[in-house]
């Protein structure tokens, strides 16, 4: 067992699994709609999930930082591989991740025993609960605005390199998990909006999303 497995890891896993859940419930939205075999078969070639393992014997004697880094590799192939299947019924799988966001914010609010009531609160829940590379890649800044608002921004995109490896349009993987963020905020907190300005995907320099809560 890896003489270095510490909270940060269990955090990274735990994220981590988040994600793989989305992904396999975009499976589920594909049984639903016609492409069952499609769906079982990426999900066959996924292997067992992660969900309920434990980190340390999953990690084993590996290199930690290796083994984490190709989880997450694994997982964002695979719900981009369950996307680019989804063909013409994209519409429908990103209506439903966005519910799915809804419903992970509701279980992670249960967890929490309160819904955050302000920006900072909601921007913790979100950290706890996005995945966006390792935790040494270049993660989200936030800046809180005069206006009451909260400017969420990736000068580069841990995911692309990911999806990259199917021929899942990052356009359209990015509004996947646009929409789960949108789903997710209004989960936390019915008086909070998540709206995105500008992505990496679409060619913009930078990524640039707003989070607002209504008093």
């Amino acid at each position: 067992m890896s003489a270095f497995l510490g909270p940060i890891h269990h955090w990274l896993f735990n994220k981590i699994s988040h994600m793989e859940d989305r992904a396999f419930h975009i499976a589920s939205i594909l049984e639903n709609n016609g492409k069952a075999e499609i769906a079982k078969n990426k999900v066959e070639e996924y292997g067992p999930r992660l969900a309920g393992a434990d980190l340390a014997e999953l990690v084993g004697d590996a290199s930690i930082h290796q083994f984490m880094y190709s989880l997450i590799s694994k997982v964002e192939v695979f719900e981009a591989g369950l996307v680019e299947a989804a063909g013409d019924n994209y519409e429908t799988v990103k209506k439903g991740v966005e519910e799915h966001g809804k419903m992970s914010a509701q279980e992670a609010v249960n967890r929490q025993g309160e819904k955050p009531e302000d920006l900072e609160s909601l921007y913790k829940y979100i950290n706890d609960s996005q995945l966006e590379g390792m935790p040494c890649d270049p993660g989200a800044m936030v800046e809180q605005l005069d206006d009451g608002r909260l400017a969420y921004r990736h000068t580069a995109c841990n995911h692309i390199q990911n999806w990259e490896y199917t021929n899942c349009p990052s356009s359209k993987m990015c509004g996947i998990h646009n929409a789960w963020l949108k789903g997710f905020v209004s989960g936390l907190n019915d008086s909070a909006e998540y709206s995105v300005e500008q992505t990496i995907a679409d060619g913009a320099q930078t990524c640039s999303a707003l989070i607002t809560l209504s008093k």
